[in-house]
């Protein structure tokens, strides 16, 4: 007799039961919904991040087209100096020097790093942004490559410190870390007289292999311009990508 009134009806065990599994469903759909919020957050940062990095790559890609092309002209004036018997001036010399300059690219890939090293990839679920992506990244790898130094080596110990820190001084051109490019600004160096620049020029005559050098300076300089130019389209095109998939996510 005790035992069947501690027994509770089954139709009120089933309610329970019914009740206890939907507060479980329900508490799973929140929880759902909440990650899925967070993760089109997430998702959005990540996006407006990456289109930071790929508009500052591409500005950062145009000034290096703009720099390596006059860095080309100046290595085409001097190979012409060098193999003509005319007269030279201060402003060949420079030319002399500007020829061997060099201007680093580094791409803004912090973003990129971090949706791997973080797992959060999986965010992107368009497969053709992230292969745009990851061949974008791969290929600015190759392009930060210029490796003709030995003409470097052969002017700057041809020209005279005194005249290398004289044009440092008073004609400051770009360096790598330079957020804008100076380019090469018109200048004058003090105390440098034509006689410095005969001088200099002879010696530069006087190198057994200058003429091939030069050329191979200018002619790889030339493929690095072309590099650059080719890399800003390829960022300009991830671009185009991002921008759909931040407009669809919004």
């Amino acid at each position: 007799m005790n035992k069947i009134k501690l027994a509770m009806p089954r139709g009120r065990i089933v309610g329970e039961f019914v009740l206890i599994v939907l507060g479980v469903l329900s508490a799973l759909m929140v929880d759902t919904w909440i990650e899925a919020r967070n993760d089109d957050k997430l998702r959005q940062e990540y996006l407006t991040r990456l289109i930071d990095d790929l508009e500052t790559d591409g500005r950062n890609l145009d000034y290096r087209v703009s720099f390596f092309s006059d860095v080309r002209s100046f290595g085409l004036n001097t190979l012409d100096r060098i193999q003509s018997d005319e007269p030279v001036e201060q402003e060949d010399v420079l030319a002399a020097y500007y020829a061997a300059e060099i201007y680093a690219f580094a791409s803004f890939d912090s973003t990129y790093v971090d949706l791997h090293s973080t797992g959060n990839i999986r965010l992107l679920r368009d497969i053709d942004l992230r292969l745009a992506l990851a061949t974008y990244n791969h290929r600015t790898v190759l392009v930060k490559r210029l490796r003709s130094e030995e003409y470097r080596e052969i002017v700057r110990g041809i020209i005279p410190w005194h005249i290398q820190q004289a044009i440092r001084e008073h004609c400051p051109t770009t360096v790598s870390n330079d957020a804008v490019p100076t380019g090469f600004p018109p200048c004058t160096i003090p105390s440098f007289s034509t006689a410095d620049a005969h001088r200099i020029f002879d010696k530069l005559r006087e190198h057994p292999r200058i003429d091939e050098i030069l050329r191979y300076r200018v002619s790889e300089v030339d493929v690095q311009v072309f590099l650059y130019g080719s890399h800003k389209d390829n960022s300009q095109a991830v671009l185009e990508l991002l921008n759909l998939n931040q407009e669809e996510t919004q």
